[in-house]
């Protein structure tokens, strides 16, 4: 059965461009559809307002920038999809960033998702909290873990 939605699960920043684009790549060589899925974290939101670091108007400025920034990074995703000629959509969405992915997955169909490295758990705890970490355990399709950024920029140029 041929893999037909590609789901990416992106936050920011530089490592979540190598894993985009690895995203890509798959995408590409697989001739599937490219989800890429951005999600404003809640439960952040809320832990800061809880320990008293931001007060809910800081909160709610806080939230609007995330969203800015997650819509401006989604389109610089989607210019690259573009580019490797891969159908794309974007999503973003709110709440708990693992529980949104996951239900996202389910509802459009996706047979793979792609994430970056989970960061190191220090922590038993963190073994229950991480957002990452909850995402690759609990997700109901077979997950790919991005590494080696050199390699991922190497495969991403090679597609034209």
């Amino acid at each position: 059965m041929p893999i037909k939605n590609i789901m990416v699960a992106v936050a920011g920043g530089a490592a979540s461009i190598i894993t985009a684009k690895y995203a890509i790549y798959l995408a590409r060589v697989m001739s599937s559809k490219l989800t890429a899925v951005y999600v404003v974290n809640e439960r952040l939101l809320q832990d800061l307002m809880r320990s008293r670091v931001v007060v809910d108007i800081e909160a709610r400025v806080y939230e609007k920038d995330l969203e800015e920034q997650g819509k401006l990074f989604l389109e610089r995703i989607k210019k690259a999809a573009e580019t490797k000629k891969v159908e794309f959509e974007s999503v973003v969405l709110r709440g708990l960033v693992h529980e949104e992915i996951i239900k996202k997955a389910q509802d459009t169909g996706t047979c793979l998702l792609v994430m970056g490295n989970p960061r190191e758990i220090t922590s038993r705890k963190e073994v229950f909290s991480d957002e990452g970490e909850l995402l690759f355990r609990e997700a109901k399709c077979p997950v790919v873990i991005v590494k080696n950024p050199e390699e991922v920029e190497k495969l991403y140029k090679e597609i034209t």
